[in-house]
């Protein structure tokens, strides 16, 4: 996977006006498309995921970035991003659904309370 460094969040609007994020950096990795150090757009962002190693962002072309550190002159790039991605309603992928488990977690313990009380 590349990864980019001394990258920046982009706001693009198209012309019937729908928002897309690109991020623009410096390719680090051994990718035959871009030699070491490329300065590069990505295809509009469709999803992003946080893991051990950081945030990786996917594209609408279904590649996949690691973000490296962003543009010194980006305060609190990856805060942003993951802002700008939810307004867009774009969220990390996740198995887990937290309405579900705590409504059944609820209902569970309150038929178990209401028939020791009854």
């Amino acid at each position: 996977m590349n990864i980019l460094n001394g990258w920046k969040t982009l706001e693009l609007i198209t012309r019937e006006g729908e928002t897309l994020v690109c991020i623009e950096g410096r390719v680090l990795g051994k990718n035959p498309r871009f030699p070491s150090s490329s300065h590069i757009r990505t295809s509009p962002l469709t999803g992003y995921r946080l893991d051990n190693d950081g945030m990786v962002v996917m594209t609408k072309r279904g590649s996949e970035y690691g973000l490296g550190k962003p543009d010194p002159s980006e305060t609190f790039a990856q805060q942003r991003l993951i802002r700008r991605m939810s307004r867009l309603g774009q969220k990390p992928p996740s198995a887990f659904n937290e309405i579900d488990t705590q409504l059944t977690g609820y209902v569970d313990l309150h038929k178990e309370h209401a028939a020791k009380e009854g």
